[in-house]
């Protein structure tokens, strides 16, 4: 009886079984260097950063220890010098700064990704990214000659009388403060946080809105319970999953 014998043509050698020499010639090797020498340099950067700002504190340290960080005296005369209201005030003007920026940015990023008719909806963004390119310093400007004016003339001297009685609002109205600075910085982030806020929530698969609306959703309902929520939803699974090796000892600990 005659057999027949079928060939199967070679399918080659695996991509990942190929030499490091013919990755190099076909330029897979080298565009993968390339690109992870650019990434790679952000990282050195940011090291070098840090170790030029530890080599250059140096004295400081040595003179006044970890007690430079929670001093609250600033006196050349006398060289006692402590940050400690330098670190205060940072933190207060961010919390500020956030607490006026982020619902509003949030709120603005949503109207432009779902409701903003598409045109409208370019059209402001791209103003939005020109408002993201300008320097700080512009509006460190802005803030010392337009809304530090406008706090002492009319919003500080309004909060004071309306407010007066608590004590964030007492004493005279000099234009300048915490409130101040953190509108100026609330001006600055708002355009950060419309536009990340904005692509975030236009990465949404179509398909869960369109579920959402055969369902009987209205236009808002999708877009605050599925858009938002479902980014919501896997911002605090990833925090949760990252902050999980951290208090999983503690965890433990306080369970015994």
């Amino acid at each position: 009886m005659a057999t027949s014998t079928t060939t199967v043509p070679s399918a080659g050698p695996a991509e990942g079984s190929r030499s490091f020499l013919s990755r190099f010639r076909n330029g897979d090797e080298i565009a993968r260097i390339i690109t992870f020498l650019f990434a790679a340099s952000v990282v050195l950067i940011t090291v070098l950063l840090v170790l030029q700002l530890w080599h250059d504190s140096s004295i400081t340290r040595h003179k006044f220890g970890l007690s430079f960080l929670v001093t609250q005296v600033w006196d050349p005369i006398a060289e006692e010098f402590g940050a400690l209201p330098f670190i205060y005030g940072t933190l207060v003007t961010a919390a500020v700064s956030l607490l006026i920026a982020v619902p509003l940015g949030i709120g603005a990023a949503i109207f432009l990704a779902e409701l903003a008719p598409q045109k409208i909806s370019d059209t402001l963004q791209f103003f939005i990214d020109l408002l993201a390119a300008v320097p700080s310093v512009i509006y460190g400007l802005l803030g010392v000659f337009i809304v530090v004016p406008l706090m002492r003339v009319y919003i500080q001297p309004a909060l004071k009388h309306s407010l007066g009685f608590l004590p964030l609002f007492k004493g005279p109205a000099y234009g300048v403060g915490f409130l101040t600075a953190g509108i100026v910085l609330a001006i600055m982030v708002i355009p950060y946080i419309i536009s990340v806020s904005r692509e975030v929530l236009l990465s949404v698969p179509r398909d869960q809105r369109e579920a959402a609306l055969a369902l009987g959703s209205t236009r808002w309902e999708s877009t605050w319970k599925v858009a938002a929520g479902l980014w919501a939803r896997f911002f605090w699974r990833w925090h949760a999953r990252w902050a999980k090796p951290w208090l999983s000892p503690w965890s433990s600990a306080t369970a015994r």
